[in-house]
């Protein structure tokens, strides 16, 4: 989860629509920036995660990630679809 958490970072902090080489070295740039980490960003598997959580959206070799609030509706609707809870005992 927090691959998939970087790379939504990079590509809202990309002001739009990024390629994947793009996306994997501002996600490496962040880590080593402000964690002092040299890592070899998986890429594929972040933004596979958030292609299942369908927030993203591609075009040829480009990524758009959807908007803060765009994306919060569709994680709190899969969150409530989780549990089912009737309230009745039993």
């Amino acid at each position: 989860m927090k691959e998939a958490l970087i790379a939504y970072w990079a590509l809202r902090r990309g002001g739009g629509s990024l390629t994947k080489d793009e996306i994997d070295a501002a996600a490496e740039a962040l880590l080593r920036e402000r964690f002092s980490i040299e890592i070899d960003f998986e890429v594929s598997d972040a933004l596979a995660k958030l292609e299942r959580l369908e927030l993203i959206s591609r075009d040829d070799d480009r990524v758009t990630a959807l908007p803060p609030n765009e994306a919060l509706a569709k994680l709190d609707a899969r969150w409530d679809g989780l549990f089912k809870f009737s309230g009745s005992p039993g």
